[in-house]
Formats: structure tokens, sequence, C-alpha cells
């Protein structure tokens, strides 16, 4: 049975109630993660209603000097302006597909997009690849140095660094582990510490 098959499966079980109201829109935080969907939203903690999500390839914020990337910049806005959130996490993760095609440099006509969509992490890369050691060494690296260069990218945005410096807005990085859900979280230094210490 496919995936679109179990949902509208659920979807003719589903009891509808036409007077249900929808529940107020009031989320705190904003979430930037990876497309993977192997990450599991709503078993790490975050209370239902409570973030926005906004996902896209190795969970990557390019920043302003990568030129506007409107959708990114949109979400940041909305976020910060509009919903007013306190925090923002960018969370990569290990084993992660857009990390890897990084390191490997994504050859071929096919992933043009993927490669340019990627170059923000061009320095990120070469800097993990001169400090040398085997692909999984480095990718597990490169997870980290991604999620450092992206919480560093989003206060090139005005919106973030004006809320940052009026203190009502906090930046966070992450990296879970797929496999076991566990989540390593960024200090002020760029290191990273298991959240659950």
């Amino acid at each position: 049975m496919t995936v679109i098959s179990l949902i509208r499966q659920h979807q003719q079980g589903l009891y509808v109630d036409q007077g249900a109201k929808p529940p107020i829109h009031a989320p705190e935080m904003l979430l930037i993660g990876c497309v993977d969907a192997r990450l599991p939203i709503q078993d790490i903690g975050i209370p239902y209603g409570k973030a926005l999500i906004y996902r896209n390839i190795a969970a990557l914020v390019a920043g302003m000097e990568a030129g506007v990337r409107l959708g990114e910049a949109a979400a940041l806005e909305f976020a910060v302006n509009v919903m007013r959130v306190r925090d923002i996490v960018v969370m990569g993760h290990t084993e992660c597909g857009g990390i890897r095609a990084c390191l490997d440099g994504s050859q071929g006509e096919e992933k043009q997009h993927i490669r340019k969509y990627l170059s923000p992490l061009r320095d990120v890369r070469e800097r993990v690849i001169l400090d040398g050691g085997d692909f999984v060494a480095q990718a597990r690296a490169m997870e980290k140095a991604a999620v450092c260069q992206s919480v560093e990218n989003l206060r090139s945005y005005e919106a973030v660094s004006a809320a940052e410096a009026a203190g009502r807005l906090t930046l966070h990085g992450w990296v879970i582990d797929i496999a076991t859900h566990a989540i390593a979280e960024m200090d002020r230094a760029g290191d990273f510490w298991p959240m659950s210490k």
C-alpha cells in the first residue's frame, strides 16, 4: 500500500465536526530543518502548534550575501516580525543527503541546481576537507559546520539581527541524530554538546 493510499484510508475514517474551530496559532519558535523524511518533528518535544516549521535541503540558511532567496527571507520575516517568535533553531541531522552532496561536489548535469543551492557552504566544505579524516568523519564535521554557518547567516537578515539585538530573539543550532533522535546543541563557541546533559 502506498503512502497516498494510507492517507486516503485515514481520511475516509476521519470524523469531521463541521462546527470545529481551529486552535489558536501562537508559535513560539521557528524550526529550520531538513526535508529528510526521517526527521521526527513531532517526537523531539515540541508541543503541538508551538513551532513554525521551515524545511529545505540540509537545513540551509544561505543569508543575504548569497542573494535574496525569497522563501527563506519571507519565512524569517514572517516568523520574527509577524508571529514574533522568541527562538529560531537551525536543526541539521546526521546522515544528511544534502551534506553528503555538498562534500562530494554533486557532480553531473542532473545535479546542477543542488550544486548551486549548496554553494553558500563552499567555504565550510573546504575547511572541513582540509581538516582531513575519512568521509564519515568529514560528514559529521560538515553537519555541525553547516549548522554553525546557517546560524551565522541568520544574522544577515535585518529582522533577525534587530530582534536579537533587542533581546527578544535567541538563535540556536542543533544536530539531531537520525537513529536515536538525541540532539546535540551548539554553544556560543560553535561546539556541540548533548542536550540531555
